[in-house]
C-alpha cells in the first residue's frame, strides 16, 4: 500500500501516500492506521517524521487520533460539510479573491448546462427551479433579504445536482458558500432581485425548450453580472471587496 519515500519534504510525501491509500479504498473510515513505529519501518524515517505527518494529517480533518488500550491514528469519516469546509479553509489560504470565486462559478455552471444537464434534465427538475423562483420572490415580498438570498443560491445548487456528479457537486458548493458572505454584505435593491427573478426564469425557459447552450451563456452572464454589481456595491458601502476570502 505504502512506498519508500524522498528524503526531501518527507512527511508531505507520507501524507500524500495516506491520501493517495483513502482515495483508492485502501484505508476505510474507522480503518487504524499501523503504528509510528511500523510506519517508520514502512517508509524508512524517524518516528519523529512520522509524528509530523500524523499531526498534518489531524489538522486537515482526514485522521483522528485516540487515546487509551485501543489508542492509535483512524481514519476520519467525512461528511461533506467537513470535506467542504477543508477545500475552503486551502481556498482561503490561497489568495482567493471574490472576483476569482464568480468566474470560476461562471465558467462550472455554464459547463455543467451545456455538457452535463441535457442528457439528465426532466420536467421534474424544471419543476424544482420553478418552485425555487416562486419561493425567492415570496421572501422578497416578505422582506427576508437572508431567505431570499438563500432561495437565489439554492436555484444554482439545484442547476448542480443534476449534473449528477459528485465532484462538481461538491466543488460548487464549495464556492458558493465562500462567495455567499460577500452577498450577505451587500444590500441589494429593487431592481437588483427583479434582475435576478428575471434571468432566472429565463434560464428554465431555454431548459425546457431544450436550448442548452444559450441557457448555458445566460447563466454565465447572470453571474458575471450580478457579481460586477456587488463589487461595485461593496465599494460604495466601503468594503474591503477585494480582500482575501
Amino acid at each position: 500500500m505504502f512506498r519508500k519515500i524522498k528524503q526531501n519534504r518527507m512527511s508531505e510525501d507520507i501524507v500524500n501516500q495516506v491520501l493517495e491509500a483513502i482515495s483508492r479504498g485502501d484505508l476505510a473510515p474507522d480503518d487504524k492506521l499501523p503504528s509510528e513505529k511500523e510506519l517508520g519501518d514502512i517508509f524508512g524515517v524517524s518516528r519523529v517524521t512520522i509524528r509530523e505527518a500524523i499531526r498534518s494529517l489531524e489538522q486537515f480533518g482526514v485522521i483522528v487520533v485516540r487515546q487509551g488500550s485501543r489508542g492509535g491514528a483512524y481514519v476520519k469519516k467525512m461528511d461533506q460539510k467537513a470535506v467542504v469546509n477543508q477545500i475552503g479553509n486551502v481556498l482561503k489560504m490561497a489568495n482567493v479573491t471574490f472576483p476569482h470565486l464568480a468566474i470560476a462559478r461562471a465558467s462550472l455552471e455554464r459547463e455543467i448546462i451545456v455538457e452535463l444537464i441535457p442528457s439528465r434534465i426532466t420536467p421534474e427538475d424544471c419543476e424544482k427551479l420553478v418552485q425555487n423562483i416562486d419561493r425567492a420572490k415570496a421572501h422578497f415580498r416578505n422582506h427576508d433579504s437572508a431567505q431570499r438570498l438563500h432561495s437565489n443560491f439554492g436555484f444554482h445548487t439545484t442547476l448542480a445536482r443534476i449534473s449528477e456528479n459528485p465532484v462538481i457537486i461538491l466543488m460548487h458548493k464549495v464556492i458558493v458558500d465562500l462567495s455567499s458572505q460577500f452577498f450577505e454584505n451587500v444590500e441589494a435593491t429593487p431592481s437588483m432581485v427583479e434582475r435576478t427573478f428575471s434571468q432566472h426564469l429565463e434560464i428554465v425557459d431555454l431548459l425546457k425548450k431544450g436550448q442548452f447552450q444559450e441557457a448555458g451563456e445566460v447563466c454565465f452572464r447572470h453571474i458575471a453580472q450580478v457579481s460586477e454589481t456587488i463589487v461595485e456595491k461593496s465599494k460604495q458601502q466601503s468594503l474591503l471587496v477585494s480582500r482575501r476570502i
